[in-house]
């Protein structure tokens, strides 16, 4: 089979249908600190006629002035609805900021944030657009390069990077219990043990398949015991000093590791999962693509599972109307000084990801 990028066009669903038969994936479990809960960001906001008549002036006046806060970070002119009264005052006053804000800025949205602290208030969105990729890092490359002597410089910069990647950035890992690959390759291993093998053949097929099967989980459980290490995190420059004085040192490759070194020192603790507000982001829709399950390690893009293994995730996939994207939330509550929703991490993030499984695929094979 020819080598192929892991990142991979999947194709989901324009619009939930109703009464769509639910797939059989089930999403993955959380990884211990993995998902993140911001306490603001609990809920949409209620119909404006839903509001009682006791409070609606504490309700106008709190959006009012979020409303000013964001035209002047954003140099709107404020909506002038002097003389309608609330309600409509606010719908109307929130409807012309939401279209001029998406033309000061196709990428920002604006919704009225409703929780504990606020009746009313705005916050402006911005999502950063994954393209409807798979964004999955293969570990066969990584297994090769452990096991050739002369590649142990590479082999010990890269483990640096996947430690990265799964203890800080926290990328699920397949063969873990509770990644969503998990499920998707006990399915394959299920077919395998199904399958009705009518010859010679079909049955030599079974075989390789049930062998690849067996090293894939193999090697995937003792490469996921080094990526846990912290050691591969604490000597990461020294891992790539080293790799510079090797005989098979490549540019590109060490350059990557040092963005990849830059992106960690810059953005310590922060996480894939930072920036996903599903709460937020059509919170009606039960079926969707969830980061978890776009983004992860997997075995491998040149094996005999590749085409089964996507073709699988795609058809489930098409049946989601959402896909999870990271979402800088700005809550103007306060006066503010510039625009501060941010997604300097993950536009880095996911580039230096797909230039990864680019450099990798050269030592993806048997």
């Amino acid at each position: 089979m020819a080598t192929a990028s892991a990142i991979q066009k999947f194709h989901a669903a324009t619009r939930q249908t109703a009464g769509r038969r639910r797939s059989t994936a089930q999403p993955a479990k959380e990884r211990t600190a993995g998902h993140r809960i911001h306490g603001f960001l609990k809920s949409r906001f209620l119909p404006f006629w839903a509001i009682q008549a006791r409070n609606y002036r504490q309700v106008e006046a709190e959006f009012f002035r979020s409303l000013a806060n964001l035209c002047t970070v954003y140099d709107l002119p404020v909506p002038d609805v002097s003389d309608i009264a609330f309600p409509q005052n606010v719908t109307i006053a929130y409807m012309q900021v939401k279209e001029a804000l998406k033309l000061k800025d196709k990428s920002a949205d604006c919704i009225i944030i409703k929780d504990s602290a606020h009746s009313a208030t705005l916050a402006v969105l911005k999502s950063f657009d994954t393209g409807h990729c798979l964004y999955y890092i293969p570990v066969r490359p990584l297994w090769n390069l452990v096991r050739t002597a002369r590649q142990q410089p590479l082999a010990e910069m890269l483990l640096s990077v996947y430690a990265y990647l799964y203890q800080i950035a926290r990328l699920p890992y397949y063969t873990e219990s509770d990644s969503y690959l998990s499920g998707e390759y006990a399915m394959l291993q299920q077919w395998i043990d199904e399958a009705d093998d009518e010859g010679d053949e079909e049955q030599q097929y079974r075989e390789e398949q049930t062998e690849a099967m067996d090293l894939l989980n193999y090697a995937g459980d003792r490469l996921v015991t080094l990526i846990r290490d912290n050691n591969y995190l604490l000597k990461w420059e020294a891992n790539i000093q080293a790799y510079r004085q090797s005989g098979d040192w490549d540019l590109e490759t060490e350059s990557l590791a040092d963005q990849f070194l830059t992106l960690f020192k810059e953005y310590p603790h922060r996480t894939l999962f930072d920036n996903i507000h599903d709460e937020l982001i059509a919170p009606e829709e039960t079926e969707r693509v969830r980061m978890e399950q776009y983004v992860s390690f997997y075995w491998s893009s040149n094996d005999c599972f590749y085409d089964m293994l996507f073709d699988t995730i795609n058809n489930e996939f098409q049946e989601c109307g959402v896909t999870d994207e990271p979402t800088a939330v700005q809550l103007l509550d306060t006066p503010q000084p510039r625009i501060l929703n941010s997604l300097d991490f993950e536009k880095r993030l996911f580039d230096l990801i797909d230039k990864l499984c680019g450099i990798l695929n050269q030592y993806d094979h048997e």
